[in-house]
């Protein structure tokens, strides 16, 4: 579910997650991780639609625009970096669809 509150501020609330996108951070009650500005919009973006898979190029297109040329591994990377970065959490995780590309799965959802 996407909100705004009443201070105009980007937030995307997925369970008990939230993304913050005018400050860039990922937060889960106490717990706040601060992203790079590509991470975050990675994550934002797969977030938006979880369950949707998108292909390596899609999220190359999406995050890094269209003049990146063959940097598919660069979406393994920051997949990689992402995982690392919330592997403790349950809430969210962002799966390989072999052949295919990458999902984003939120219990629940």
């Amino acid at each position: 579910m996407q909100l705004d509150d009443a201070r105009g501020e980007r937030r995307l609330e997925v369970g008990r997650v939230v993304l913050d996108a005018d400050a860039l951070v990922v937060v889960r009650g106490t717990e706040e991780v601060c992203l790079p500005p590509k991470e975050f919009r990675l994550l934002q973006f797969l977030l938006q639609s979880p369950g949707r898979t998108y292909t390596r190029m899609q999220l190359l297109d999406e995050i890094w625009g269209r003049d990146t040329e063959g940097a598919e591994r660069t979406v393994d990377v920051h997949v990689n970096r992402l995982r690392t970065r919330f592997a403790g959490w349950g809430e969210l995780s962002i799966e390989t669809i072999r052949g295919l590309g990458y999902r984003a799965v939120v219990p629940g959802e």
